[in-house]
């Protein structure tokens, strides 16, 4: 059995169920199989485009078809705001309800699905689960996962077939996804759809086609317990209580920065960030976020690496910057997150257009791969200097790589192998071509080279001086580079 848990950090489901409208106040519950298939459609064109529909469509069908739910104590409410209805009369304004369901922050659902996975699409699906960040409205967080399954578990929520509705127990409707085997048997007027196809129609082609339900959609009565949507949950604090360290964005613009622009790109996102964690604080200068900025209120840098990393990322390997991650050892404050939230853009020099910042992810943990071969995406730099009598310069070199592992907790790779241009990029540039220091310091040499390790690390991770600022980031090598590397030479 496939056993999926959703949790919701902020302690709030908000959806409305397919074919209701929002102002009548009624919340999905259970989370529905068909809006989690959808989910997970989206992550798939959104975060990995390049796998195959032979690789997603296993993962998808594993969660066709009736499932089983284990509900935890929950109830209902909403809240109710008058909108502007975009006229030029003001106070014409329009009652919007949102109706949504309230549980514990640390509650879990679980969703349960008679199917059997090879362990390798196992992996696949949930690594899209993992990428999932909201289900329903974008204000529902959720973190997803597989969970191993056990005949312990208390199904409380079941497809009403054969079962009789008791005094504890009400029927409500939820969208499952239809079988595969069960939408080919459809009206001939579904020819030009394959199930996937289904699957992935937007409203506006539903519409068009002039179905009042998606044709993958099936409508199953369950059985849900009344008990739980009783309880009066206890008043959760006003606080956060999500401990985020990891904030991942998309970055959009007609003209996106060049890698070689790594360390300035990140100082600018940083001083941006402070700016607005500032006003956040009632411009008081003495409480922007040393976690931001890296210095203590005195002024004076602090030790370690427990503040925030700015890294950059060149994740399609044309040479320009698509992705930035900041994160931290240290879980963000709630001030700080809201500054985190408000990142929307930064400026780009010699009148370029701004950079647009899309947040796709705030996590408990910093997304990490594991590895025992990664390769430099910016060159590494060291800002201690070569002395006669430690060796080799190559020799120091690779005792500083070694020196810098230790200072992030990382193992002494047992080889370095020094590479003198980029080998994720499609066209390699040579160290010497990025910016290898900060605003207003000496330019200093940079190299790459590529790790190997005795033992598989986490990364991605950055080493030696400017690590906080994208320098000396390193990558998990890919096989596949080699080739492309020996055909553009």
């Amino acid at each position: 059995m496939l056993v999926i848990e959703l949790q919701f950090p902020t302690g709030r489901y908000h959806a409305t169920p397919w074919g209701r409208n929002v102002n009548e106040g009624e919340p999905e519950w259970p989370p529905s199989p068909y809006r989690l298939a959808r989910a997970v459609v989206d992550v798939w064109k959104r975060r990995k485009p390049s796998w195959s529909q032979e690789r997603v469509e296993p993962l998808l069908q594993a969660l066709s078809g009736p499932a089983r739910f284990h509900l935890p104590a929950a109830t209902f409410a909403h809240t109710r705001s008058f909108l502007s209805s975009n006229t030029k009369d003001l106070n014409d304004k329009q009652l919007i309800f949102d109706a949504y369901v309230v549980l514990e922050q640390d509650a879990k659902v679980l969703m349960g699905f008679n199917c059997d996975l090879e362990a390798t699409s196992l992996r696949d699906l949930n690594v899209l689960l993992e990428e999932l960040n909201y289900l329903g409205r974008s204000e529902s967080w959720v973190r997803s996962r597989i969970v191993r399954s056990g005949s312990e578990i208390d199904w409380n929520c079941h497809p009403a077939i054969g079962t009789p509705v008791s005094d504890r127990k009400e029927m409500v409707r939820v969208a499952c996804l239809l079988l595969p085997d069960e939408y080919a048997r459809l009206s001939t007027k579904l020819e030009d759809f394959i199930w996937l196809d289904a699957l992935c129609l937007t409203t506006k082609e539903l519409l068009d086609q002039g179905w009042s339900n998606p044709p993958a959609l099936s409508w199953q009565n369950y059985l849900r317990p009344k008990e739980p949507l009783q309880v009066s949950l206890r008043k959760s604090p006003t606080r956060l209580q999500v401990r985020f360290r990891s904030a991942r964005y998309a970055l959009s613009s007609n003209v996106l920065p060049s890698i070689k622009e790594t360390v300035s790109f990140a100082e600018r996102v940083r001083n941006h960030l402070m700016g607005i964690h500032k006003r956040i604080r009632n411009q008081d200068p003495s409480l922007v976020s040393p976690v931001f900025s890296g210095k203590a209120p005195n002024g004076e840098p602090l030790n370690g690496h427990a503040h925030a990393f700015y890294l950059p990322l060149d994740e399609d390997g044309d040479g320009r910057l698509d992705h930035l991650m900041v994160h931290a050892s240290q879980p963000f404050e709630s001030s700080e997150i809201m500054a985190l939230d408000q990142l929307r853009s930064v400026w780009q020099p010699h009148g370029r257009p701004d950079i647009n910042f899309v947040l796709v992810s705030l996590s408990a943990e910093t997304p990490q791969q594991r590895g025992v071969r990664w390769v430099s995406a910016t060159p590494f730099v060291t800002s201690r200097h070569y002395r006669r009598g430690r060796g080799t310069y190559g020799e120091w070199l690779s005792a500083e790589i070694a020196k810098e592992c230790a200072f992030h907790g990382l193992p002494s790779p047992s080889s370095v192998e020094w590479i003198p241009r980029t080998l994720h990029t499609f066209h390699p540039i040579r160290w010497l071509e990025f910016m290898r220091s900060r605003k207003s310091m000496p330019l200093l040499r940079g190299f790459g080279c590529i790790l190997t390790f005795e033992e598989p690390v986490a990364g991605p991770f950055a080493l030696g001086s400017g690590c906080h600022f994208g320098l000396g980031l390193f990558i998990p090598y890919d096989e596949s580079w080699e080739a492309r590397t020996t055909s553009s030479q």
